[in-house]
């Protein structure tokens, strides 16, 4: 005769183990989140900042912010050299707005025609001819990602996710030789701490360092932001009077 068997299961054991059992299913779920995303898929320093960098340039448009402090024995002047807001659209468009040298300054260029805002008249001045955008005196002002043209970057770290307004981003610290010699015509030995977007690796802010060659107490400082990517942004020439 075969006897029923009666199996009691405390309570508070099936509590515990169904909790558990929830956590690991949220554990997992959120796994494949990140690893879709492509937190998960670490691929080395260099691929990283390659596969940011060329997808930022191949960006139909984009909006950045720039701020450049003079520097002294690694303070930086509480007063800004500059501080912009700009939009840039592929391949030449470009409006920037904000203060330089203690200046308001508006500029805007479209294809090979630059436009600059007179402030005491709010009259604009056109520039025919002149493509200021592409000069190496407003490369952080009009041209962020001219600082972005590498010759080599012997010296490049993962540093892991950093949470930055209150977004987790890649952040990579490097030191690149620049591509471009008028960059380091008065400066040297550049330092870089760049944070990419964790989905497809492009720039989201980037803080430059670099030591004036001719004065050891001195440099330059360089904050950026990039944002609105691929975005509808809508650049024409002003209206000149």
């Amino acid at each position: 005769m075969l006897r029923s068997h009666w199996v009691v299961i405390n309570k508070k054991t099936v509590l515990i183990a169904l909790s558990l059992l929830l956590l690991l299913v949220i554990i997992a779920q959120g796994a494949g989140r990140l690893l879709s995303r492509g937190i998960g898929k670490m691929m080395p320093p260099q691929q990283m900042l390659q596969t940011g960098l060329e997808k930022t340039r191949a960006s139909s448009s984009f909006r950045y912010q720039a701020e450049t402090k003079l520097t002294s024995e690694g303070k930086a002047n509480t007063d800004f050299l500059s501080k912009v807001e700009g939009e840039r659209v592929a391949p030449d468009l470009v409006r920037m707005k904000g203060v330089m040298m203690n200046t308001p300054i508006e500029f805007i260029q479209v294809s090979n025609g630059s436009y600059f805002k007179d402030q005491p008249s709010g009259k604009w001045i056109a520039l025919p001819g002149n493509k200021l955008s592409d000069s190496e005196l407003f490369y952080a002002e009009l041209n962020p990602l001219a600082y972005f043209n590498f010759k080599d970057v012997p010296e490049l770290k993962y540093k892991g996710l950093d949470k930055v307004n209150g977004e987790k981003l890649i952040l990579l610290e490097m030191r690149p030789n620049l591509m471009d010699p008028f960059l380091e015509l008065r400066l040297t030995d550049y330092f870089f701490k760049v944070w990419l977007s964790p989905e497809d690796y492009r720039l989201r802010q980037a803080a430059l360092q670099a030591r004036d060659k001719y004065n050891t107490k001195g440099g330059i400082e360089i904050n950026l932001r990039f944002w609105d990517y691929d975005k509808n942004i809508t650049i024409s020439p002003p209206e000149v009077n």
